[in-house]
């Protein structure tokens, strides 16, 4: 007797796992797959001018503005006489700088220059806002924000 019901629990079991995985998908799943795929297409590029605004949220210690342009793979940060370069991946909100060959100027590095070097050095990420228009680049050398110009 224990066997039959063991037997018949064992079997009610496996019928309700084969219903859950015949069901067919929500009416609802497509549209949520489409919503998933606008999300992810609306991430920017880094591509553009661009004013850097703050550096660990306080504005550049400078005379003269820091800029940055990016083309498709490679970032310049323009600060003075300076100009400090690398190459970049980005994959979405996922970024990765290499170091290239920059422009030296004849004085010591500024602690701006130095906090924005170290920065993009160590970036892993681009967070976007205002459709675009403003960018914050970080990882653990810290954050850089900017604007397009």
């Amino acid at each position: 007797m224990k066997r039959i019901l063991l037997s018949m629990a064992i079997l009610s079991l496996a019928a309700c796992s084969d219903q859950a995985d015949q069901q067919p998908p929500a009416a609802n799943e497509g549209a949520a797959v489409e919503a998933n795929e606008a999300a992810q297409a609306a991430v920017p590029s880094l591509e553009g001018e661009w004013v850097v605004e703050q550096a660990n949220g306080k504005a550049p210690d400078q005379i003269w503005p820091m800029t940055a342009e990016a083309t498709k793979d490679r970032f310049t940060i323009v600060s003075e006489c300076r100009k400090m370069s690398w190459t970049f991946k980005q994959d979405r909100n996922l970024i990765q700088f290499t170091p290239a060959a920059g422009v030296e100027c004849a004085r010591v590095r500024s602690p701006a220059e130095l906090l924005a070097d170290s920065t993009v050095k160590l970036a892993n990420t681009v967070v976007f806002a205002d459709e675009g228009r403003t960018v914050q680049i970080s990882g653990s050398g810290g954050t850089i924000s900017m604007t397009r110009r």
